[in-house]
């Protein structure tokens, strides 16, 4: 079994992010295969301990990618679904592979989840995988980043901050209430500081037909 060359190709870009930036954001669509592109980028990194969080039905697929790729001869994995992290003790891991990043894009408060990852993970150096990282707002990426203390946003302490810089905050009125909408981020400002964490891979680059 055998990657497929654009795997490789992202594999080498993402290891040279993370050695540079301590996060790399691997944001493919569907099928494309992100797990095998992280595990490969962790085995890339010399990563010895890795925590690999993600949805409790994608666990026994990654494990077995794991298996049949034989990374178990470079590095020990753990795998472990999102709800459970609050268990996991963090000191043994030297990197955290977070599947579904955008699940912590919420805004403008951070979730439950986001702080817990925060408080133990924060200090890991980070590989975030997704398909759709910002479906409904660039806003989204701000809490994404936060999590770490390697975010390129980490000068502006809170998102109220952030969004006085990168948002064009405006006001939606709910009918029994006015209230403050942060949905219309600076989406060109924006990139500017997170381009360079990113890399992103359609289905139509990875070669596969969407008809």
């Amino acid at each position: 079994m055998e990657l497929r060359q654009y795997q490789k190709d992202i594999s080498n870009e993402a290891v040279s992010v993370l050695n540079k930036l301590k996060i790399v954001c691997i944001f493919m669509q569907v099928r494309t295969g992100k797990t095998l592109t992280a595990l490969e980028t962790a085995k890339l990194y010399g990563a010895k301990n890795v925590l690999f969080l993600t949805k409790k039905k994608a666990i026994s697929s990654i494990e077995n990618d794991y298996k049949d790729f034989g990374y178990g001869a470079n590095f020990i994995l753990t795998v472990t679904n999102n709800e459970s992290m609050h268990k996991v003790e963090p000191q043994k891991f030297d990197l955290v592979i977070h599947d579904e990043s955008h699940r912590f894009g919420s805004f403008p408060k951070p979730s439950k989840g986001a702080k817990v990852f925060k408080s133990k993970f924060g200090k890991l150096p980070l590989i975030m995988l997704s398909g759709t990282p910002t479906p409904e707002s660039f806003s989204q990426i701000y809490h994404q980043f936060w999590i770490s203390q390697y975010s390129p946003f980490k000068q502006w302490a809170s998102f109220y901050k952030w969004a006085k810089d990168f948002v064009n905050v405006t006001e939606r009125n709910l009918g029994y209430a006015t209230v403050k909408d942060y949905s219309d981020a600076k989406e060109d400002k924006i990139k500017k500081y997170v381009d360079k964490y990113i890399i992103s891979l359609t289905q139509e680059d990875a070669g596969f037909s969407t008809s």
